[in-house]
């Protein structure tokens, strides 16, 4: 799977954005992977992954990843194809995703509280469906 992101962090961050990975075209489904290694201490760490479909200008949160104090991997998939009626957007809420939005790029945003021991980071991967 290729590589969305990767946020090392120590210190508590908030809504700390990657480099968007862009040029995705157009796709019907998308696979993610978020890996956390905690080498120690720390509280929490939540990781959205978003996409946009104003080249840019505007970022839509599609998935939610939480975690705590413990390495742990997890994976979500989203259906771009799926109907929804429509809706207000808001905040995702924990371990959420939100199906029928797909751009044509992606990031990352990282929030984490507490303080982690050097060698803590999440890294993000993603497999898009034709």
């Amino acid at each position: 799977m290729p590589r969305l992101a990767t946020q090392a962090f120590t210190t508590a961050i908030t809504g700390v954005a990657t480099e968007p990975v862009t040029g995705l075209g157009e796709f019907s489904s998308l696979s993610l992977i978020a890996a956390l290694t905690v080498a120690g201490g720390g509280t929490t760490v939540i990781v959205r992954v978003q996409t946009s479909i104003d080249e840019g200008s505007t970022w839509y949160d599609i998935a939610r990843f939480d975690f705590t104090t413990s390495s742990a991997v997890k994976r979500a998939n989203i259906d771009g194809r799926a109907q929804i009626a429509p809706a207000a957007l808001a905040a995702l809420g924990a371990e959420g995703v939100i199906h029928g939005l797909l751009g044509d790029r992606l990031r990352a945003e990282t929030t984490s509280t507490g303080t982690y021991t050097a060698g803590s980071k999440v890294d993000l991967f993603f497999a898009k469906r034709a």
